[in-house]
C-alpha cells in the first residue's frame, strides 16, 4: 500500500524529523538498519562498528536468483549516517565511501537527511563503483509504505519501531514464544533457512561464520535455541551444512507430509566453544 503518495511534502519532513530524533544515538540508527535491510530483501546483514571496520557501518549481500544464487551474488558496504535535517551529505562523504568500498563491491549511503546536488552526482560518475543513495525523504515514506514505525494515519510510533526492533529496557530481549535470551552484545548474523534449503536438506552457511572455521574442518556442533546440539557435516566447496534432516523435523521445517516452513534464524559462531549458536525465531 502506497500510503505515502498520499502525503505532502511538508507532512512528510515533519515525520522525517521524529524519524530522526528517534535514534538517540549513530549505533541506534545502525542496528535498525539491520532489520531494514533485512525487511527489504538483502540478507547476511551484519553491523560492523564494533570491529571498525574501515569506516564501514554494515555489511550485506544479494544473492540472485535459483540455482544462480551463490553466484549471482551483490555485496554492499552501508555507511550510516544519522544527521539532522540541516546537516547534508556532501561529496565528501560519497567519496570517502567510495574509497572504502572494494572493486566489485557496490557502496549503499543511508541517511535521515538530505544529500547536496554534487553529492547525488559524485555517486553516478563512475559506473565501476558506484554508490546507491537512501535519503531521509525515501527511507521514511519506505518505512511508512512498509509498515515500519509508522501507524495507518500516518503517525512516527515509538512502540511500532520498538516492536519492530524487538526493542526492550533489558541486555537482552527475549522471544516470549520460545523463550530464548538474545545477548545484544554480541554481533548476530540473520539468515532465512529458505524453502530451497528445505527442499535440499541443506543449511546454507552465513559467509562470515564459515570464514572462521579451520580450512581442514569437516564438521561442527551446532547449538539450538539453547536446547539441543546437533553435528553438521561441512561442504565447503558450496558453504553449507547437511544431515540436517532430523534437525528439520524438531523443529518443524518440514513435517512428515513433507509441508515446508522456511524460518529466520540468527547466527553466532563462537570459538571458544568451537560451537554454532543457532536461534530460531
Amino acid at each position: 500500500m502506497q500510503v505515502s503518495s498520499n502525503l505532502s511534502d511538508t507532512e512528510i519532513k515533519e515525520l522525517q524529523q521524529k524519524f530522526y530524533e528517534y535514534f538517540e544515538t549513530g549505533y541506534a540508527f545502525e542496528e535498525f538498519l539491520k532489520e531494514y535491510l533485512l525487511k527489504m530483501g538483502l540478507d547476511e546483514v551484519e553491523v560492523t562498528q564494533r570491529s571498525r571496520d574501515g569506516g564501514v557501518d554494515l555489511k550485506a549481500i544479494r544473492k540472485g536468483v535459483g540455482d544462480f544464487s551463490d553466484v549471482d551474488v551483490t555485496n554492499y558496504y552501508v555507511q550510516a549516517k544519522c544527521y539532522n535535517l540541516n546537516h547534508k551529505v556532501n561529496v565528501h562523504d560519497i567519496r570517502e565511501l567510495k574509497g572504502i568500498t572494494p572493486f566489485g563491491h557496490k557502496g549503499m549511503l543511508i541517511t535521515t537527511s538530505f544529500c547536496t546536488r554534487d553529492a547525488v552526482e559524485e555517486s553516478r560518475n563512475d559506473p565501476s563503483k558506484p554508490v546507491v543513495i537512501i535519503d531521509g525523504k525515501a527511507l521514511v515514506t519506505s518505512c511508512v509504505d512498509n509498515e515500519i514505525g509508522f501507524l495507518f494515519k500516518p503517525v512516527f510510533s515509538t512502540s511500532q519501531m520498538n516492536l519492530f526492533l524487538h526493542k526492550n529496557n533489558n541486555t537482552a530481549a527475549e522471544d516470549n514464544d520460545n523463550n530464548i535470551s538474545f545477548d545484544n552484545s554480541k554481533n548476530y548474523i540473520e539468515k532465512t533457512i529458505t524453502a530451497n534449503d528445505i527442499r535440499a536438506r541443506i543449511v546454507s552457511i552465513p559467509s562470515s561464520i564459515i570464514n572462521q572455521f579451520s580450512e581442514r574442518q569437516t564438521s561442527v556442533d551446532v547449538n539450538v535455541n539453547d536446547e539441543k546440539t546437533y553435528h553438521f557435516s561441512i561442504n565447503r566447496p558450496r558453504n553449507y551444512f547437511g544431515g540436517v534432516t532430523s534437525f528439520f523435523k524438531d523443529y518443524n521445517m518440514i513435517s512428515d507430509e513433507g509441508v515446508i516452513v522456511p524460518k529466520q534464524c540468527k547466527w553466532f559462531y563462537k570459538k571458544e566453544d568451537l560451537m554454532v549458536y543457532l536461534y530460531i525465531e
